[in-house]
């Protein structure tokens, strides 16, 4: 596969992984268990894990990973998350969502998304 389009591969089996892990992010949802879901996610539509699946929770900013036997689950009024890495033949296309799962917070997140649209 061509570069250009090994790229082009892994940036679509992101943004569809990215778009459909929204889904999953609820309260008591196992972070294991997204975490699972966006890496077989990724191999099912041909991509592979350019590293392991971050699930960041309020004030963790980045780069938790769930560790085999982690219990922790999704919390009530929390801020998630969620960044995802895919390659294709080792090239990768990175990408994040954040999940609002917090009232009082959903005006910072709109404030965010503005200044990302901006």
């Amino acid at each position: 596969m061509e570069p250009a389009d090994a790229l082009m591969k892994a940036g679509r089996i992101a943004s569809r992984v990215r778009n459909e892990v929204r889904a999953r992010v609820k309260v008591g949802t196992p972070i294991i268990e997204i975490c699972d879901f966006v890496e077989g996610s990724m191999r099912e539509h041909g991509g592979a894990p350019a590293f392991p699946c971050n699930v960041d929770i309020d004030q963790v900013a980045a780069h938790y990973t769930s560790a085999v036997g982690d219990g922790s689950t999704v919390p009530e009024g929390s801020l998630v998350k969620v960044d995802i890495g895919v390659h294709v033949e080792g090239y990768v296309a990175d990408t994040a969502t954040t999940i609002c799962l917090a009232p009082r917070l959903e005006g910072m997140v709109e404030a965010a998304e503005a200044g990302l649209e901006a």
